[in-house]
């Protein structure tokens, strides 16, 4: 062998030798960033979720609000066109909770939504989607019930509600609730052209329970029809 090969052999050597370190030092390089764009994530999935939060769960009451319902109205409708159930609604409004934040403050009228919000959220399935409406208006979807359940529901939610005192600073308070009920037959289910129609029956049966007076429930049964139903229509149950 002559110097020539005898060099390029060491050569050979070397380059190998180069190559080998180039890659662990590349391997440490790419698994450093590796880490950093885990952490990454994980910072933008925790912001995501935090966002989140702040999208869909109501401050005040620590329930979810009503941007909430559009996913999981989605979703019932979806799971109640698998299993062929009903669907119902109940749209809830405190009565004369104007005369609480007027005679005792917002303060107190806060208080007295989270006591409110606490005594719907221990009346709920599971599966119940209980969300904070409005100022004063709380929406709970319940699944797979249809005009009995949703009526029973409907009757304890009163019951429980104007049993309980609520804590308006020096003294405390009954209050009375209006309730709408809503229900969509499992044979109206595959038909529905706006999962909404739930929702808003409820509402027209809760303005008419309150024309009834204080502390009243009203059903309205839903067609799937995605019409909001006549007055004449609108039969008391």
């Amino acid at each position: 062998m002559d110097d020539g090969e005898g060099d390029r052999a060491e050569l050979n050597f070397d380059e190998k030798n180069f190559l080998f370190e180039w890659l662990v030092e590349n391997n440490k390089t790419l698994t450093r960033k590796n880490k950093e764009l885990l952490v990454e994530n994980l910072k933008l999935r925790s912001r995501l979720e935090e966002l989140e939060k702040i999208n869909f769960v109501d401050p005040t009451t620590g329930l979810h609000n009503r941007w909430y319902l559009q996913p999981r109205l989605e979703e019932e409708f979806s799971r109640a066109r698998r299993t062929g159930a009903s669907l119902s609604c109940l749209f809830i409004d405190l009565d004369n909770f104007k005369a609480v934040n007027d005679q005792h403050g917002h303060f107190i009228g806060d208080r007295v939504l989270r006591d409110m919000a606490s005594l719907l959220r221990g009346l709920c399935r599971r599966e119940d989607v209980l969300v904070r409406f409005g100022a004063d208006e709380f929406v709970i979807l319940l699944d797979s019930a249809g005009q009995r359940a949703a009526k029973t529901a409907a009757e304890r939610i009163r019951g429980r509600l104007e049993a309980h005192s609520f804590n308006c600073g020096e003294q405390e308070m009954t209050l009375s609730v209006s309730i709408g009920v809503s229900t969509l037959k499992k044979e109206h289910v595959a038909s529905s052209t706006d999962p909404w129609e739930l929702v808003w029956t409820a509402d027209g049966a809760m303005h008419l329970a309150k024309q009834k007076g204080a502390g009243q429930i009203h059903r309205l049964d839903c067609q799937g029809q995605g019409q909001k139903p006549a007055e004449s229509e609108r039969a008391a149950s």
